[in-house]
Order: structure tokens, then sequence, then C-alpha cells
């Protein structure tokens, strides 16, 4: 192989996969590589396959990839939807492939497993090889990342089900070798679909450096029938030894590819370097570190052994309640630095407003009428409005009782806080102005200590007061700015204002979770002298 990448000509490293460098794999869109394999072929029109393939009908090309193209199709006789998979014309050329296609497809027809696409026919017409596989009404994991990321809640429900899928294939001898986003379908009941095991290595009961399978029950098939010798998948979710080693390839694999999947679920990143864990870039069970880490484990041997464990540990953490979290004593809250981000603290509030439009919009409505029926009396209520955002930005479970929860063990705190608060804010604005946008942007953040930390009013005013002061400037600055999109709204035939609320509320519960809250501790790593950034990936 050449030592410079054919593409662009860039030194690359013995590890180079078809002879190119990162940087033009990602170019050229390979998404699924076999350094024996051929590239993203040009899939054949439809008019050709309906000439090819009289007994369906071709409705619509679905993906193509670096190992074929799937087209959506009715199986005519069987007036049943169907998923064609071709294979490229370049891998037939092999004179052992026909043998090796044949055996690996009785073996993945075998597959009976509702958490995995149905095989239910394969074969080759003029040279060219095709799967007919189970059609999945739905939308594949990957569509499902391109629109946000995937909550706990979601990813919970999902992963056992794949782990399923797979512990299945490996106890029938199966590695899938490519598991990524594109290949989990998710069907309009939320029921996973591992697809797509066209690139699996079969591998014998007994485990890895054994004999490969026999053929029908005559002689050991040679390894090179395998394919075991090519390096077959997506880069950024092989793991390290199926890069590395190839050959020695086994079911771990794919527990550490499911890591990355999972990884990525959560944090809507991919485990890149030296990566933190999720509980440290996004709001949690801190309890997934454990089982998204010890899958992501460099050795395999180090890795859980068997898939089924992943599963085993997602729902124990389903099932079991996580321990209670204790409230930092106030003075940690205070003695924390930070970095005040205007910029990321607006663009994060209008995308936690826009993801959530109608509830936001709704409930601000709603708390807006009231508060201007009750005025310094509806303390409890701000802290529920506060409260309701604070939940939507950490991603927890929400409803429109939460804008109420002010009336409970924090009514008189709240009461208080808004009374004094106000108070102090309304002079603020009669006779200096910026002083009293100042004092509301504190009350705000004491409103919201109190109904997050338990605190009471008279130390959530001070801590609030005392810990702004720190980037007092900044903090006026982030206030005057709030005021002036608040007065826009106003402006705007006095019914913008109940667009620009949830916004500016939005952005400084969004300041306030970077100064006390808990992903305080996922501070920017590249901020020096124990400065945390307002800039974590919360919503």
């Amino acid at each position: 192989m050449s030592d410079n990448c054919q593409h662009c000509g860039k030194p690359v490293g013995p590890q180079s996969i078809d002879g190119l460098c990162p940087e033009c794999l990602l170019k050229v869109g390979l998404g699924t590589l076999a350094t024996g394999g051929a590239r993203a072929f040009e899939p054949p029109s439809l008019e050709k396959l309906r000439e090819r393939f009289l007994q369906f009908e071709i409705l619509e090309l679905l993906g193509r990839g670096g190992m074929g193209a799937v087209y959506k199709a009715r199986q005519k006789r069987l007036d049943r939807l169907v998923a064609l998979k071709l294979l490229p014309p370049e891998i037939g050329a092999d004179p052992a492939f026909a043998q090796r296609f044949e055996r690996e497809a009785r073996a993945l027809a075998k597959l009976n497993h509702p958490n995995i696409v149905t095989l239910y026919e394969f074969g080759e017409s003029d040279g060219l090889y095709y799967f007919l596989m189970e059609y999945v009404d739905g939308a594949s994991l990957r569509q499902l990342l391109q629109a946000g990321r995937v909550a706990p809640r979601e990813a919970l429900a999902i992963v056992p089900q794949i782990c399923d899928a797979l512990q299945y294939a490996h106890d029938h001898g199966i590695v899938h070798r490519d598991i990524k986003p594109e290949n989990i379908l998710l069907d309009r009941q939320g029921r996973v679909k591992v697809a797509d095991f066209g690139l699996a290595k079969l591998v014998s009961q007994s485990g890895l450096g054994t004999p490969p399978m026999a053929n029908a029950g005559g002689p050991p098939v040679p390894p090179e029938a395998t394919h075991a010798s090519l390096l077959m998948g997506t880069p950024q979710y092989m793991a390290p030894e199926q890069r590395e080693r190839p050959s020695e390839v086994d079911h771990r694999a794919d527990i550490y590819s499911l890591g990355v999947v999972f990884y990525q679920m959560l944090t809507g990143e991919l485990p890149k370097g030296d990566f933190a864990p999720p509980s440290k870039k996004v709001v949690v069970d801190v309890r997934l570190d454990e089982v998204v880490l010890r899958a992501l484990e460099y050795m395999p041997e180090r890795r859980y052994q068997q898939v089924s464990d992943v599963k085993t540990m997602c729902e124990t953490i389903v099932a079991t309640p996580p321990p209670p979290k204790t409230a930092p004593p106030a003075d940690n809250l205070q003695n924390r630095d930070f970095e005040l981000d205007i910029g990321d603290c607006l663009r994060q509030g209008w995308a936690l407003v826009r993801s959530d439009f109608w509830p936001a919009l709704g409930v601000t409505t709603l708390v807006i009428w009231l508060l201007g029926a009750l005025g310094l009396l509806g303390g409890p209520l701000a802290g529920g409005w506060c409260l309701y955002f604070l939940k939507r930005l950490r991603r927890e479970p929400v409803r429109l009782e939460t804008a109420f929860a002010g009336f409970g063990t924090t009514l008189l705190p709240l009461f208080l806080v808004l009374l004094i608060g106000g108070a102090a804010t309304g002079l603020g604005l009669a006779l200096f102005v910026l002083p009293g946008l100042y004092l509301a942007g504190i009350t705000v953040l004491a409103l919201t200590l109190v109904i997050d930390r338990q605190l009471d009013f008279w130390t959530a005013l001070k801590l609030s007061g005392t810990t702004v002061s720190k980037q007092w400037s900044k903090f006026l600055g982030f206030t005057v700015i709030l005021a002036l999109i608040n007065f826009a709204g106003v402006f705007a035939c006095g019914l913008g204002f109940f667009l620009s609320a949830p916004i500016t509320l939005a952005a400084m519960i969004y300041a306030y979770e970077g100064i006390f809250g808990s992903c305080a501790s996922v501070a920017n790593k590249n901020v020096p002298k124990k400065h945390a950034k307002i800039a974590h990936p919360c919503p």
C-alpha cells in the first residue's frame, strides 16, 4: 500500500483504509468501508431494476453506502412491502464469493428474532447479488439523532432491544461488525429492528481462533473465505481491534460499537480522544457512566463479556431510582467561579424555547396573566415558572403542574424573595433604571435557588447577589440585553412579550444552571484558573 493518500497525496499511516486519509474518507462519503471491497457504487435506476426484478414493484431508493443500496419494493404475489438490498457488482467478481454468499445468507436467514430485520430471500440476478428483507416502516436512529439528542429515558428503552438482537445473533455465532445509527431502525410503535447483517462475520460457538464453521457438513471452510482479513465497518464506530487486527474480531467488537452509539444518544457527540463521561457533559443518571465507559474499554477483556450484561445494567438503572441528590451547602455554591457567556445563554435560551415552543409559550402566557393579577404576591408562581424551564433544560419530566410547584413547601420563601427583591427592583428602576434591571436578574436567580436548592429566602438572595457580583459588568449587560428583548416584544403590539419572555427567562435559567446547577460541573476544559464557562450542552 502506498504511504500517501490515493486522493490528496497526503502521508497516511499504516492503518489507512483504502489508501485514503481520514479527511478524504469523509469527503468521498464512504460511510461503510471494506478494504477488499468497492466504494459506494452508483445504484441502478428504478426503471432498470423493474426490468430485472419483474416479481417486485420497485418503489423508491431508500439509501446507499459502501456495501450496497437499499430499495423499497412491493412483493407482488404476497402483496407486501419489502426492502431489496443490492450488493455492488464488483463484489460478485470474486470467484469464491458465490459460495461464501450463499453460506452466510443461509445463516443470516435463520436469525428469527423480533428485534432483527428478517431476511426473506437472497439470490443473484445477472451477476447482481441481493437480499430481500423485511421493510420497517419508521425511521433510523440516525434520523432521530439528526432531529436532536435522544432523551436518556428513550436511550434506556432503545439499548436493551439492541442488546436482545445482538445477544441472539452472538448465540448463533454471528457478529454484526457494523453497529451504527443507520443500522438501528425504529418502527412506528417504537420497536427496535437491527438491520444490515451483510457485513457480519461468522464465528464458531467456541469463540475466536477456532476453525470457521463447516459448510453444510462438508470440509472446514478456509479462513480467507470468511472475509475475516477484511477491515469492515464504519470508522467512527469500530472497536480498536477491528481497526488494528480485523482477523481477531469477536462479539465484543459489537459491544464497543454499541457503547459508541449509546454515548452518542446520551450526549449528541461521538466519544473521541480523552472524552468525558456522559454525566459530565449532560444531565443524566451518573450510573450510566459505568455502563457506557465499560462498553468503551480499549481492551476487549475489560469490556462486558456478553451484550446481555449491558441490558441487565440498563434495566437495573430504570427499575432502581437514583440515589437522592444532596444539594451542596450554600458556602460551596458561593465559592464557585464562572465566566458568563452572554451569547451562548441567548442561543441556548432560544433553542430551548424553539424545541418546546407551544408548551413553553402556553405556560408563559398563563403565568404572565396570573402574575399580572397577583403582583408581588406571585412569588410562588414565579418560582414555579423558573422551575418549569429548569426541568425543560435538564430534560426531566415536566407537566403544567410544575409551573405551580412553588405553592408547596417553598411557598413562604418564594413569596418573601419576590416581595423584597421585587420592591428593590422597582425602586432601582424608578431611580436609576440600570441597577433595577441588575436587581431583577438577581431576583430571578434567587427564586430559582429557593425552588431548586430549597434555600431560605435570605440565603438565596444573598448567594445570588454575591455570586453574580463576581461578573457584575457582564451580568449587568446580560440583564440589559434581556430587557431590550422584552421591550421589543412589548412594542410588537404587546403580544410579542409572550414570545420574548420565555426566551429571556430560558436564557437566565441557562445562566443559573451554569453557575449553580448540576451542569455547572460541565466546565469548558479550555477555560483556565478554575473558571467554568457557561457553555454546557444541556438542552
